[in-house]
């Protein structure tokens, strides 16, 4: 037992957490995504991914701390009322405005700005552990969901260019969900669906 010991003393270097591991992973995406809407001539898009690159590297070294302390206990009913109004108002808000106009930016970037701290406060709890399988499971769910789409957008980003004629045989996903994102009912549900997914996830992760 003490030769064991020794030898994992002896072995080197801690290795990485898979926490630091995925921060690095997401680092890295957001620079390869950042550095496709440069050659794709999207500057603005690039910016925004490269900013949050820079915002997730300056966390993982230390660098920066939200001024916020979140309690881990449960929602209480109270809570979920005003979540499911903001939520309900947001919906509406975003399901009639015209897309992709001021209003809809104005609307994505408030609730990004509000939210934000949320997500990234430091969770008032002495016995916070490593997150629980279903979390894990769930990071590695939507890691594949969002990896596929990249490749599917970078593919026919590609094919679009070097074959002629082919943008419109290898759409890109804005183009095939945007004829349902014009009816402003849909968009209400879609939009809900997508608030409350982050509201559950972000409950989830209080909650473990």
């Amino acid at each position: 037992m003490s030769e064991l010991s020794h030898s994992q003393r002896s072995s080197g270097r801690r290795r990485p957490t898979p926490t630091a591991i995925m921060r690095v992973g997401w680092i890295g995406v957001l620079v390869i995504t950042a550095a496709f809407h440069t050659v794709r001539g999207a500057p603005v898009d690039a910016a925004i991914y490269l900013a949050g690159a820079v915002v997730l590297t300056l966390d993982a070294l230390g660098w920066l701390r939200v001024p916020l302390r979140m309690p881990a206990d449960r929602d209480t009913a109270s809570r979920r009322v005003v979540a499911g109004t903001l939520i309900a108002v947001a919906a509406v808000s975003l399901g009639f405005t015209p897309l992709y106009g001021p209003a809809d930016a104005a609307i994505v970037v408030g609730l990004g700005v509000l939210l934000l701290p949320v997500a990234w406060a430091e969770r008032s709890r002495s016995d916070a552990g490593p997150p629980g399988s279903a979390v894990r499971r769930a990071a590695i769910l939507w890691s594949v969901v969002l990896v596929a789409g990249c490749v599917w957008e970078i593919g026919v980003y590609f094919l679009g260019r070097d074959l002629s004629g082919s943008e419109n045989a290898f759409p890109a996903l804005s183009d095939l969900i945007d004829p349902l994102l014009a009816w402003p009912p849909a968009r209400v549900v879609l939009v809900a669906c997508w608030l409350l997914g982050g509201y559950a996830l972000l409950r989830r992760g209080r909650s473990s």
